[in-house]
């Protein structure tokens, strides 16, 4: 049974992942998914889906049945199940199965599956390391993209397959191809190849989308729903050095503080859950940048415990009254910066600062519109969590692949 929950605007969206059948590292067939005890257990699966709103003390027997559904695997998503298939197995197959990770596919994945507290770890078939027990899934944006789109029916997406019909290539070997003709272009030239309007606060996603073939945003594309997946465009100088740290979504200081479900917390579903699309820009010379480089990336297994530090430093601070120190260079905060915190950290997400340092009195060249409110009352400009230039650097690198 696959619970699916409405949130507050209305939309409707899977509560969990689909878990489909436990690893086993020494019997599955690690070459050819079409062999694979999970191909021959998914062949053909009923599931239902049953209403599971914010409505409090329900229990399971109190849910209504609203769809009873018959799934096959879709042959439009095949491709990319195969290739998240390989990725998988290629870790297993090199000793990695310790480093499998949530994030390694687009839409077929693994999950941590067992009792917990250190009950659950196996051995693996090319290496004496450990590996933690774990299921084949169905991610929970594929399952929301699902529940909507064949089970509800809703308006369909704009398609990047259907940029490249006829091909058995998956959507990012399509997106890889259709970006990477034009590696070693200026950003300039591309701007005016596919008329961009370069002023314009969006151009980079404008350009991103113009180059595929797509008319609206790539982040609502069918593929880009089904794999969660965020895009960046990031410009590095002549050593791979992004320019600046990469930031995520504003975050609302009372709802991180009083949230304590990891799981459903802003750090894990906006970002750690999330898969990323990295389209580079290399600087050539002051002030030039040339199209270098695509790359698809998910947060590793071995980092989710010090996000989930970082997020609980942060509500800690938040609920204990966040300090401000002012000074002749401004207000600073005691969230811990690159320095302490070098994967995830906290800072400022606006363009100028305005903080209330005691009732009612402002300092900075904001205003109001800039500011959050804190648990306490006060208000101080708006924060979101930030990836530091360093950590994206040897992400690009390849160094947490």
């Amino acid at each position: 049974m696959t619970p699916f929950k409405v949130n507050k605007n209305g939309t409707i969206s899977a509560k969990e992942r689909l878990v489909l059948t436990i690893i086993n590292y020494f019997e599955e067939n690690l070459d050819d998914f079409y062999q694979s005890h999970l191909w021959k257990k998914m062949l053909k699966k009923s599931f239902l889906l049953f209403y599971n709103g914010l409505i409090p003390e329900q229990t399971l027997y109190d849910y209504m049945i609203e769809k009873v559904f018959l799934f096959e695997w879709f042959e439009e998503d095949m491709n990319v199940i195969l290739d998240d298939y390989a990725r998988i197995t290629q870790k297993i197959k090199e000793g990695r199965a310790h480093e499998l990770s949530e994030s390694d596919g687009n839409y077929l994945s693994t999950c941590t599956k067992g009792a917990g507290k250190g009950k659950d770890w196996k051995k693996q078939p090319f290496s004496d390391v450990m590996a933690k027990q774990r299921a084949w899934e169905l991610k929970s944006s594929y399952m929301t993209y699902l529940i909507n789109h064949k089970i509800f029916a809703s308006h369909e997406q704009e398609s990047v397959l259907a940029t490249a019909k006829g091909t058995k290539k998956t959507f990012t070997q399509i997106i890889e191809e259709k970006i990477l003709k034009y590696k070693g272009w200026k950003a300039e030239d591309l701007y005016d190849a596919f008329d961009v309007p370069v002023r314009s606060k969006s151009k980079n996603s404008l350009l991103i989308r113009k180059m595929i073939g797509i008319t609206g945003d790539l982040e609502n594309t069918q593929e880009f729903q089904k794999a969660n997946m965020n895009l960046r465009v990031i410009r590095v100088n002549k050593d791979d050095l992004p320019k600046e740290d990469s930031p995520f979504k504003v975050y609302d200081f009372i709802e991180l503080a009083q949230n304590d479900n990891w799981e459903e917390s802003h750090v894990f579903q906006e970002i750690c859950d999330k898969r990323y699309m990295f389209v580079v820009f290399k600087e050539e010379a002051p002030g030039e940048y040339i199209l270098n480089q695509v790359k698809f990336w998910g947060f590793p297994e071995r980092l989710l415990d010090e996000a989930q530090r970082v997020w609980n430093e942060t509500r800690t601070i938040i609920s204990d009254g966040v300090q401000l120190t002012q000074s002749d260079k401004g207000v600073s905060t005691n969230f811990p910066q690159s320095q302490a915190n070098p994967f995830l950290f906290t800072k400022i997400h606006a363009s100028n600062s305005y903080y209330e340092i005691q009732k009612n009195v402002f300092v900075g060249k904001g205003k109001l519109s800039d500011t959050n409110p804190l648990p306490d009352g006060r208000r101080i400009t708006k924060h979101s969590f930030w990836m530091p230039k360093k950590f994206l650097q040897e992400i690009l690198c390849g160094e947490w692949d």
